[in-house]
């Protein structure tokens, strides 16, 4: 059996764990609070009152601001110029894949300074631009946060020099011109000449090979009239070769260097568009000695005849 301390104890625990039930005193507390609330908005509007005209002459003032330095263009050399000291300035430029291409003209066609902002850049401008170098088969710009850019290239591969007009410029295996200026290490690509013979590059490469023992002698492949080729050796010889079937032509040249050392002479031309015949063209100084060479023996013959 409880005691009766033992029921008291338990009233005055139950007593303290219950909380209020009083539904008006809760709506009471929440009205005071909300009032409170409302008392401290309105002490605040009432100390900005007296100001209200400067915040106004501000704001318009600010917006006028703004306003100009959007038709300006200004509002984005700001903004650089705040981002830029935040952090965000522009601190290595890192070119991947470069051979052929010039770093400095990559770089001044992203058009950033130490003072540029990263988050400012136009990746996909500066990229369209890079592409746009003769020299740059694809690129890519990357932004790497907080200060970097990445740029990595895809070069196109210098295959020949091509010369028309004059003028040689160095062209990738499509015949796109690469560039005008011939660097030391373009000397020793093959020289095709002509109009047209940019587009056909792999038919004179083929031509130049089709020979494997000319090939170190053969220097140049002429288009003619964009119908037929020569060939010019580094001595410079011009084999004329037909228009139809000019690999069985150079052929025979090469038996006749291989029998009679037919290019170790000194001569000038080698024509061989006439089936089953061949023509040579003497120097002038080859000309001039053989000349002299029959005229004495014309003039030996006839003395022999004399005596």
């Amino acid at each position: 059996m409880r005691s009766l301390t033992d029921h008291r104890r338990s009233n005055r625990a139950a007593s303290v764990a219950e909380p209020p039930q009083d539904a008006g005193f809760r709506w009471r507390r929440s009205v005071r609070t909300a009032k409170r609330w409302l008392n401290s908005v309105d002490a605040v509007a009432r100390s900005v009152k007296p100001m209200r005209g400067t915040f106004a002459a501000l704001a318009f003032l600010a917006a006028w601001g703004g306003y100009g330095l959007w038709l300006s263009g200004g509002w984005r050399t700001t903004i650089e110029a705040l981002t830029a000291g935040a952090g965000f300035s522009v601190a290595s430029i890192e070119i991947r894949g470069l051979a052929e291409a010039d770093s400095t003209e990559i770089s001044d066609r992203i058009d950033v300074t130490g003072a540029s902002s990263l988050l400012m850049l136009d990746a996909e401008r500066a990229r369209a631009r890079i592409a746009e170098i003769p020299w740059v088969a694809d690129v890519t710009v990357k932004k790497l946060y907080p200060n970097r850019i990445v740029v990595a290239l895809e070069e196109r591969l210098p295959y020949a020099l091509w010369q028309d007009e004059g003028r040689i410029r160095v062209v990738d295996r499509t015949g796109a011109v690469m560039s005008d200026t011939i660097q030391p290490r373009h000397v020793g690509l093959p020289l095709v000449v002509g109009a047209g013979a940019d587009k056909r590059l792999e038919e004179a490469m083929a031509l130049m090979n089709a020979a494997p023992a000319l090939r170190p002698r053969i220097r140049a492949a002429v288009l003619v009239a964009e119908r037929r080729w020569n060939l010019i050796t580094v001595d410079g010889i011009e084999i004329l070769l037909p228009e139809d079937d000019p690999r069985a032509a150079l052929a025979r040249v090469a038996d006749l260097q291989a029998s009679k050392k037919l290019l170790d002479r000194d001569l000038v031309v080698v024509d061989t568009r006439v089936p089953d015949r061949l023509f040579v063209r003497l120097s002038d100084a080859a000309a001039t000695a053989r000349k002299e060479q029959m005229r004495l023996k014309v003039g030996a013959k006839k003395k022999g005849a004399d005596t």
